[in-house]
């Protein structure tokens, strides 16, 4: 098995290079008002902007990401475009467009809009959504996932910011943003920060390691995203020594008891217990497939009778 995924990730990087490299040749060099009307912006960060826009021809509505000359080589933006492109045949992965050029300050590749945002768009803080809509998103992402890993490819940055929502129900939701994602087998750079997402052998690196890629870090976050969907809370700052209620997790999966846990986990059914320990094994090699998860969906993932005065501290905050 191992031996095919290496196989599989060598044919995946040998087509990324042929793409990037026919797509460097053939940037041209051109103005978003050349051919899009822009409506409105839709995000913005270090990287740049999205820009909710409408093709002059078509009329479809699109979005229009611009990132920024000044902090994104163009080898990084040639890599995401070609990364996303690679994968957006995938029903549950953001439609990426042969759309491709630079202006005199940004590099800029269009995507399909997600009319409904993001899933930390429509959650209510301290709360969460109801089961069945993260039941509806859980096969859909996982789904995604088990398309990427089975292609190589690891995409480092599972949240709930970067899983898109096509409808109100949460019948069509998508992954987005290969900004980060990178080939199974290289090698990840320590990162300055951690976020409640990241897997504890990310948060114990020190600075000048670096973490072997495995898909298993997408599958601790996609544990904490499930988490988090539930409850509109994350259920630590971060995965280290340093943070008691992950201490208070790391414990409670040592002790091998699922009627045992801390008290926010107790929340949950049995059932949905075993399916987090699974998703968020403490040892990296030990956690499930994201196509592991699905035989959780049909079972019950709330306690019966939840226990009072549940803690909500870290509460997610939609912006």
């Amino acid at each position: 098995m191992a031996s095919n995924i290496e196989e599989v990730t060598k044919n995946t990087a040998k087509n990324l290079l042929e793409l990037i490299s026919e797509t460097s040749e053939n940037l041209r060099i051109m103005e978003v008002t050349d051919f899009f009307d822009p409506i409105k912006e839709l995000g913005r960060g270090a990287y740049g902007k999205v820009l909710l826009a409408k093709h002059r021809g078509s009329g479809e509505l699109v979005a229009v990401k611009l990132m920024s000359k000044e902090t994104t080589p163009k080898d990084n933006f040639l890599m995401e475009y070609g990364m996303s492109l690679s994968l957006s045949s995938h029903p549950n992965i953001i439609a990426t467009h042969e759309i491709v050029f630079h202006t005199g300050s940004d590099y800029v590749f269009v995507q399909e809009v997600a009319p409904a945002g993001n899933l930390l768009s429509i959650i209510k803080p301290g709360v969460g959504l109801n089961e069945d809509i993260v039941k509806s998103c859980v096969p859909q992402i996982a789904n995604a996932l088990d398309f990427m890993h089975r292609r190589g490819m690891v995409h480092r940055d599972i949240k709930l910011d970067n899983i898109l929502v096509m409808d109100t129900e949460c019948n069509n939701v998508k992954l987005a943003d290969f900004g980060l994602t990178m080939l199974q087998g290289t090698q990840a750079p320590f990162m300055p920060w951690f976020i409640p997402y990241s897997a504890p052998e990310l948060c114990t690196l020190k600075q000048g390691e670096k973490l072997l890629l495995h898909p298993s870090i997408d599958i601790w976050a996609f544990g904490v995203l499930v988490y988090t969907a539930m409850t509109g809370s994350f259920p630590w700052k971060e995965a280290g020594d340093c943070d008691l209620a992950y201490q208070n997790f790391a414990w409670w999966q040592t002790k091998k008891d699922l009627t045992l846990g801390p008290r926010k986990w107790r929340r949950f059914s049995i059932e949905a217990r075993r399916m987090f320990w699974d998703m968020l094994a403490l040892n990296a090699s030990e956690r499930c497939s994201a196509l592991d998860v699905l035989k959780y969906v049909h079972l019950p993932w709330k306690a019966e009778m939840p226990p009072g005065n549940l803690s909500r501290n870290m509460v997610v905050h939609v912006t």
